[in-house]
């Protein structure tokens, strides 16, 4: 599973953030390699509501035993399932 992790900015208000903050995101994909993702990986963020992507690391993980975070493991599962899941932290970037 390919793990990546970035910064995005929102592009429309929603009930959770506000339009035009700057948030991290944790993305899996369940394809790789990475470079063969980015247009999907770009498709997937802008049809969230994101623009704006910049990924600063991206690896592999082997199994979801690896993870500790609970949210991240229901994000691995979702993508092992769906082909993709991402998670946002609710804070903005500053």
């Amino acid at each position: 599973m390919l793990i990546i992790n970035g910064t995005a900015e929102l592009m429309g208000d929603n009930k959770e953030f506000t339009k035009g903050t700057r948030h991290e995101f944790n993305m899996f994909s369940r394809d790789m390699p990475f470079e063969q993702q980015l247009t999907q990986i770009e498709g997937y963020l802008v049809a969230r509501g994101w623009d704006n992507i910049e990924v600063l690391s991206n690896g592999v993980i082997n199994s979801a035993e690896s993870i500790t975070h609970s949210v991240l493991q229901q994000a691995y599962n979702k993508a092992k399932d769906e082909g993709f899941a991402v998670t946002v932290n609710n804070q903005p970037l500053v």
